[in-house]
């Protein structure tokens, strides 16, 4: 009996369970899906603002005119006005000329480059060093969709900008966004690093020390192929021909002196052998222009900042545009950084800058090392001839003299 009591008691149990699980589930609340805005879009919102006109002649030009009038997606936009445009250009029929001689692709680049997939309004923009990248809607590698083409915000004393660009006006909104205006057109960079240096008539001996700097490396140890690499943000420091010109002359001269030749014999010399870039892939100047030094002093001139890496700690991954530069002197680590100690313990560059109003008049950037060698520590000072030049993997800026790390 009491094993039959047993098994009435499995099946009751049984029974108890199957009809628990068939109860009817509890009954949710419906998820309630807001609406979309509705009102004024990005693309209506520009359309009828008189002193956006031109612009507005762009966005209609691109074909992205429904893209920024849908309420069902969000932007920020960054908007040259009318006057903007006008100073970029030179003139209104400047301006006019330019937007009508743009075709389609190119309004589609400068409407692309300067919007993003995000309220991003001017509270959200920092005073940190350095920016605050953001990635625009222009895909750099079309099998990786997220990998954008970044712009970058940022925010110094009362003045914002977006890249060395100043902000007008801020925070206009519209249904589906927010618009930022700036004080001139904010273009997109077309090349990389290597490619505008290339260009540049001026930046010789730079690349001829980048290719002695390279000697024996492969892949991104090389500094040709860092700065051909476009999915970075880099800023580089670039002496220009007579700097390097203002270093060489001496260093041979004295090289030659080391090894007997009389003063003004070597220094006729040293002034022969340097007035061409050529020097740099000199054999018989191996020994005073050693591959292992050009390649230090190339390194000093790639500003970097610490990442969790432990082969390469310090990477070349910082665009710091002028503006982003503050006017009391900041030590930033350079790609020195990565050599043996006590190389990590390196202050790196002074950098100061000068502003009138919001646009940096001067940029002073000071080196640990002196030449002649001995004087005080940063007390060797560069200046910067040329600001901003802006390429799709970074931003450099021309200087008058070699930076040395020591």
């Amino acid at each position: 009996m009491k094993k039959i009591n047993n098994k009435l008691l499995v099946a009751f149990s049984v029974m108890v369970f199957l009809s628990s699980c068939n109860k009817e589930p509890e009954a949710l609340p419906a998820i309630v899906v807001p609406p979309y805005p509705s009102g004024t879009s990005l693309a209506a919102t520009i359309a009828a603002t008189v002193t956006d006109s031109l612009y507005n002649r762009i966005i209609i030009k691109s074909g992205m005119a429904a893209v920024l009038g849908d309420n069902t997606k969000t932007f920020t936009m960054f908007v040259p006005d009318n006057n903007a445009l006008i100073a970029t250009f030179g003139s209104l029929a400047g301006a006019n000329g330019a937007i009508a001689s743009f075709s389609a692709t190119t309004c589609a680049g400068i409407v692309s480059y300067n919007t993003v997939a995000t309220k991003f309004p001017a509270s959200a923009i920092t005073t940190g060093f350095a920016n605050n990248p953001l990635p625009s809607l222009i895909v750099l590698d079309p099998t990786q969709p997220f990998v954008r083409m970044p712009i970058f915000p940022s925010k110094r004393a009362v003045y914002a900008y977006v890249n060395n660009i100043p902000m007008t006006a801020v925070d206009q909104v519209a249904s589906n966004g927010i618009i930022h205006h700036t004080g001139a057109l904010v273009a997109p960079p077309s090349a990389t690093l290597k490619t505008i240096i290339a260009a540049e008539p001026t930046l010789s001996y730079f690349r001829a020390a980048v290719a002695r700097a390279d000697s024996g490396s492969v892949g991104l140890s090389k500094f040709d192929s860092l700065l051909n690499y476009g999915v970075t943000n880099m800023t580089v420091l670039v002496p220009n021909d007579v700097a390097f010109q203002n270093l060489l002359i001496p260093t041979i001269t004295q090289a030659l002196i080391n090894q007997g030749v009389p003063p003004a014999t070597a220094a006729a010399q040293a002034a022969a052998l340097a007035s061409t870039p050529a020097v740099f892939s000199n054999p018989a100047l191996n020994a005073a222009l050693p591959a292992s030094t050009v390649q230090g002093i190339i390194a000093y001139h790639f500003l970097a900042t610490l990442t969790t890496s432990t082969t390469t700690p310090y990477q070349p991954n910082i665009r710091v545009f002028s503006n982003n530069i503050p006017a009391t002197p900041l030590f930033v680590k350079t790609l020195v950084n990565n050599g043996k100690p006590p190389a990590p313990l390196h202050p790196g560059v002074m950098l100061q800058a000068t502003y009138t109003g919001p646009v940096v008049s001067s940029l002073k950037i000071s080196s640990y090392g002196t030449f002649p060698p001995g004087g005080a520590a940063f007390s060797y000072t560069a200046t910067a001839l040329t600001l901003d030049k802006h390429a799709v993997n970074g931003v450099y800026h021309i200087i008058d003299k070699v930076l040395l790390p020591q």
